[in-house]
Order: C-alpha cells, then structure tokens, then sequence
C-alpha cells in the first residue's frame, strides 16, 4: 500500500474518487469497532493507494528485519473489495488492521458487509444520478428527430435511445472520451459531453443501420 499524505491536490483526488460518497457509511459501520480495538480502518483506491485512514494512528514499528517480521505475525487484516455498480469493476477496498491478541473473529465478516452496503449506497446514487439526467436532457434527445441518437452514462451505459434498441446496453467509450465512436456496421457516431454523461448522435450510418425513429415516450422507456 502506498499512504496519501495531505495536501490539497491530495484532498481533491479523494473528493473526485468514486469511493467518495461512500467513506461516511464505512466510518459509521466499522470505525466503533476499530476505536473499541485500537484497529485502524483504511481506504484504498483500485492500485492499493491509500486515500483514507481512521482509527489507532499509532502504527506498530520495529528495528531490524527480525523485528519487523515478528511485528507483523502479530498483526491481523481483515479486507473487501468494493466495486462500481454500473459496471463491476473494482474501485477499491476497505481494510481493519489491528493486533491479532484485539482482533475479533467477527471482523472479517463485518467488513465485508460493509464492503457490501457501500456498493448499495453508491448503487442507489447511480440511479437517482440516472433519473436526473434522463429529466434533465431526455429533450435534447427528441430534439434529434430523425438522427439516431441516445444519453450514456459517464461509463457508456445505455439510459435512453432513440429509436429505442438501436444500441447494446453498454457503449465502449473511447480514449478520450470526447473523440469520435465508431459503432461496427451501426457506423459513426460523435460524444457531446452533457451534466453526469453524454449524448451521443449517429454522425454517419453504416451498412447495417436499420432505424426507425420513436416517440419521446418510447425514448424514456430505456433504462427502465
């Protein structure tokens, strides 16, 4: 693991994380039991960098390599993954580390519930994040009339189409994410950035582009 010291760039890349919203619950849930241990909660990103810590500050040294070793046999881990709803993949993990003599055998267990009522809490934000932009650009969709077109999320998932099912669920966004997107046999398509996602319109049919253009409320329908 890698510690984040801080400073101010250090605190905007926290605020800026996924994991951020979440790290309230995580205090709420495992930090009684770390402070009642002397444990220390951490938060790491992805690649094992530490973002946040809590707890016992005091962390255990010892001189020498033979002191270390013997330091460390008497620490305890107790770990989970979190990972991103909208897509799966893993954005971090939460541990409690402590002395093996205060650890309890439920710890494990309760960490990984954690784990798991912090994917909800950022689950549940992903859809309200999801409801606001579908009231907030569904229209620029409409607007589109006899252009294909659709609203991503910021990871390429599918809210709204039109004409509805022209798409897959899930878009592969390129690198960067405002270049333009080639759609196999569906064709070219170009990224306008929008509040929370994308709008992306059909720039040039392909081959296999078959299209029929939908009402409003069959544009809505998507995501739901």
């Amino acid at each position: 693991m890698a510690l984040m010291t801080s400073n101010s760039v250090e605190t905007d890349l926290r605020g800026a994380h996924p994991l951020a919203p979440a790290v309230p619950l995580l205090r709420d849930t495992l930090l009684g039991i770390a402070d009642e241990a002397t444990h220390t909660m951490i938060v790491t990103d992805e690649n094992g960098r530490i973002l946040w810590r809590d707890g016992e500050r005091e962390v255990p040294h010892a001189d020498g390599r033979t002191g270390l070793v013997g330091t460390l046999h008497a620490w305890t881990c107790a770990a989970a993954p979190i990972h991103e709803p909208e897509d799966g993949r893993l954005i971090g993990v939460v541990d409690v580390t402590g002395m093996g003599a205060t650890f309890h055998p439920t710890t494990l267990m309760l960490t990984a519930a954690a784990a798991r009522l912090a994917e909800n809490q950022l689950a549940t934000l992903a859809a309200a994040r999801d409801e606001r932009m579908r009231a907030r650009h569904l229209a620029r969709l409409v607007q589109l009339r006899d252009e294909p077109g659709a609203l991503l999320t910021p990871a390429g998932r599918v809210l709204a189409a039109q004409p509805l099912g022209w798409l897959p669920d899930r878009i592969d966004l390129p690198e960067p994410s405002g270049a333009a997107l080639c759609l196999g046999l569906l064709g070219e398509a170009v990224l306008e950035p929008l509040t929370e996602g994308w709008l992306l319109r059909l720039r040039r049919p392909g081959s296999g582009a078959r299209l029929t253009t939908l009402s409003r409320t069959d544009a809505t329908h998507r995501g739901h």
